[in-house]
């Protein structure tokens, strides 16, 4: 008795079909011993094998499109049942049918890389936060912000301190003397002085002042008695060496008069720095929000799949074990996805510290509604473009700005530096008109005073540290300088990557969906297991989670490449 007269005399009735192609191809048949002796039921039962494994052939190559077999045709036909083999017992057509479409429905799940957008037709639909958006209440609500424009008001007002130095000053002086006489020693002599006016300082470091005095009685020495009608004057110091033209008081307002262009440069780059960081956060946000997208409908699939094989399995397509390594699945996914939920609530977080409202109150989270469902793909700005922003970063960039302006700073504390080792030649004139009974008529006053130090320690360390500081402040021009054109060119580097892995993420997400796509009809058709239908998943899960990390990237790339050119 060859194998095929074993497997017809211990098979049990039924007929199945598993594996792939023909290697695990079964036809079970049950007849009466006797009947392997009649010779034409042998030729007709052979015969019957070979029918039955064409029509096993054709389940596995088509188990979608394949019919059950010995089912009745349609009631519109008029056809009557047909006649079953003999010694044939088929598979119930409902449970054929419950099989066939959780098989459809194993090939029909979409792709991992698909993300299903939400419905936009609720009502209560929070409109969506565009980047300029967030960077209009940067520029106009944020603390950080809004304090250095303070700065650059408290530098106005430093200015205006520095300018007080040269408002005029209304002066009055009234005296009583009583003193020994040095005409009558022993008696004593009394007399009264009175004098007001109004002078300034000149920025030249002149002293003008203007007034009248009145003096009587007997006055004591320097000052001079006047007539009835008092003596109208004016005074005027010239400093002709130490102190002309460069002096502490107008060398103090120069510097303040610097210190609000700084202000307007320290405000400048708290601007580009926080447009940068609000621009990454943003980025940041969205990414983490489509992650989460690509993770819930990850999670969505297995929960689908699971409750198929669980069917499958109940079936008796699958083996029991099929559930359990299905519901892991479903287990880890639910694990990845509540990670994605809590990244993406951190970059809302982040986000949320660059949003402040008009009234000082921060703005409301930004919510993941709010994110923009279709971001424009990268293009890298053209070689032109490239080229004009490294030129315009050295204009453009508060930086070199502010160095220049410090070092202008530390000069003007040089050139008081090597006046102060000037001796101090001061020359004064005071002419008057002496008026009333006894007045003389024209008075005069006139002198030169000299100061001249011994030693110049002060001035020479003074010099010797503004030197210093210059020097300093050229060598940081020259790393700064250094430093904005290479991060142009890091920027633009960082553009072309990204763009380029872009590319390359694009395709390898095309080719992972349909592997996965692949893998999921071989399992449908027996001929995969559902470890390898999860590693597909997976890996095209993986693609798409890189094509928005490096879409994200380039962005962030691009508002880098603002903010080294000074573009924002």
């Amino acid at each position: 008795m060859n194998l095929f007269h074993q497997k017809i005399a211990f098979a049990q009735p039924g007929f199945r079909v598993r594996g792939s192609g023909f290697r695990e191809i079964h036809c079970f048949l049950s007849f009466h011993p006797l009947i392997m002796r009649d010779t034409v039921k042998l030729v007709f039962l052979h015969l019957a094998g070979l029918i039955f494994v064409v029509i096993g052939a054709g389940l596995i190559a088509h188990p979608v499109m394949a019919q059950p077999a010995f089912t009745k045709t349609s009631a519109s036909s008029g056809n009557q049942t047909d006649p079953p083999i003999p010694g044939v017992v088929a598979l119930s057509d409902a449970r054929t049918e419950k099989s066939l479409s959780v098989r459809r429905l194993l090939v029909n799940v979409p792709s991992v890389g698909v993300i299903q957008q939400p419905s936009s037709s609720g009502s209560s639909q929070l409109p969506v936060l565009q980047l300029d958006e967030v960077l209009v209440q940067v520029e106009a609500n944020h603390p950080k912000l809004l304090g250095a424009d303070v700065e650059r008001r408290i530098a106005s007002a430093k200015r205006l301190e520095k300018e007080g130095a040269f408002d005029p000053i209304g002066e009055i002086t009234n005296e009583y003397l009583r003193y020994n006489s040095s005409s009558s020693p022993g008696k004593p002599s009394e007399a009264f002085t009175n004098e007001f006016g109004v002078g300034f300082l000149t920025r030249y470091g002149a002293k003008i002042f203007a007034g009248y005095r009145f003096n009587q009685e007997k006055v004591k020495s320097p000052l001079s008695l006047t007539g009835e009608g008092g003596e109208y004057f004016v005074a005027l110091k010239i400093p002709l060496l130490r102190g002309a033209r460069i002096n502490e008081k107008s060398i103090a307002e120069r510097q303040a008069r610097l210190g609000e262009p700084l202000a307007d440069v320290n405000f400048a780059q708290n601007r580009l720095d926080l447009l940068l960081k609000a621009s990454v956060s943003y980025w940041d946000w969205v990414a983490a929000k489509r992650k989460m997208d690509v993770a819930r409908n990850l999670l969505d699939i297995a929960r689908f799949r699971s409750t198929a094989i669980q069917e499958r399995a109940d079936l008796g397509d699958l083996p029991p074990i099929d559930k359990v390594e299905a519901e892991q699945e479903v287990r880890r996914r639910e694990g990845n996805l509540t990670k994605s939920e809590r990244d993406l609530q951190k970059a809302a977080f982040k986000l949320s510290l660059f949003l402040w409202q008009d009234n000082g109150l921060p703005a409301p989270l930004p919510v993941a509604d709010q994110v923009p469902v279709i971001t424009p793909p990268p293009v890298v700005p053209a070689i032109d473009v490239i080229t004009r922003a490294r030129t315009e970063a050295i204009d453009r960039r508060p930086e070199l700005r502010g160095l220049q302006i410090q070092r202008d700073i530390t000069q003007l504390d040089l050139d008081l530096a090597q006046n102060q080792r000037l001796p101090a030649v001061d020359f004064t004139v005071s002419p008057g008109r002496d008026v009333g009974f006894q007045g003389i008529g024209s008075t005069i006053k006139a002198g030169v005073s000299i100061t001249l130090p011994l030693r110049q320690r002060t001035a020479d360390g003074r010099a010797a540290a503004s030197r210093l500081k210059i020097q300093k402040l050229e060598l940081e021009t020259r790393s700064e300088r250094l430093r904005i054109l290479t991060e142009v060119d890091d920027a633009v580097s960082a553009l072309q990557t990204a763009e380029q892995r872009y590319q390359a993420a694009q395709q390898e997400l095309q080719l992972a969906t349909t592997l996965e796509r692949g893998e999921r009809d071989r399992f449908a058709l027996g001929d995969s297991t559902l470890f390898l239908v999860n590693q597909r998943e997976r890996a095209t899960a993986e693609a798409a989670t890189k094509v928005i990390e490096v879409q994200a990237e380039f962005e962030q790339a691009k508002a880098a490449f603002r903010a080294a050119a000074g573009q924002f």
